[in-house]
């Protein structure tokens, strides 16, 4: 999973094989990026991508009233930027290092040269923005149909799985994110967010530290749903 995903059985990453990585790195700029250094500003002129080489990347839209939602959080081996490509020729979002983070840049036409020469990479990034679109529509699919707790749970549930790209036990991990950009993500307030994790803690579904949020009860917060495949599934 080089991508925090919300939907079942989305995988949102690039999946590049070795020789496909160091294709890009053979056009691009390696650089190092401090925590909470803003890479791509929304609106700025869209020049180029980045991809993650480590640490962790938040990618954001801001509404005209000044609210944001958290898009996507970028894991080690994600593609950032590609709203580079489209015909607006603007950032459609914001981008910040969570963490301190290694990068290679690569100007729009040095990617755009390598999708023309490299069939690979090209359907590799076509199945990376349909998978981003169907977790979209997943998630403006639930603000429809499930309460905020309900959206909570869920996405502590998923975001918590191991990574299944590794050969490492399945145990589940601890979750790194803030209230703030939790709530961005399930697009509710932070109070909300806060208020209902005390709940949650409360009831022995899950442990809170100053660092991380860690499920202890899936089960528990399975039991907030009516009978679901996939809630079983991401329970499990």
């Amino acid at each position: 999973m080089r991508e925090y995903a919300l939907r079942l059985g989305i995988d949102l990453g690039s999946s590049l094989s070795e020789d496909e990585a160091k294709l890009l790195a053979s056009v691009g700029t390696e650089r190092f990026i401090d925590s909470d250094i803003v890479i791509l500003r929304q609106d700025d002129p869209a020049d180029c991508i980045h991809y993650l080489l480590s640490g962790t990347v938040k990618t954001f839209q801001t509404h005209a009233c000044g609210q944001e939602t958290v898009l996507r959080i970028h894991l080690p081996g994600s593609i950032i930027g590609l709203s580079c490509l489209t015909s607006r020729g603007h950032w459609d979002a914001s981008s910040i290092t969570l963490k301190p983070s290694r990068l290679l840049r690569l100007s729009k036409t040095s990617f755009l040269k390598l999708l023309e020469e490299h069939s690979s990479l090209g359907i590799k990034l076509l199945r990376l923005v349909v998978d981003r679109l169907s977790d979209l529509h997943f998630r403006i699919g639930e603000l429809q149909t499930q309460t905020v707790e309900q959206r909570l749970a869920y996405a502590l549930l998923s975001l918590s799985r191991g990574d299944p790209n590794k050969s490492a036990s399945q145990q589940r991990v601890g979750i790194s994110l803030t209230h703030e950009e939790l709530a961005q993500l399930i697009n509710t307030r932070r109070q909300t967010v806060t208020s209902t994790l005390a709940r949650f803690a409360e009831s022995g579904f899950i442990a809170r530290s100053s660092r991380s949020i860690d499920v202890i009860s899936p089960a528990g917060l399975q039991q907030l749903f009516e009978t679901d495949q996939d809630i079983a599934l991401l329970a499990s």
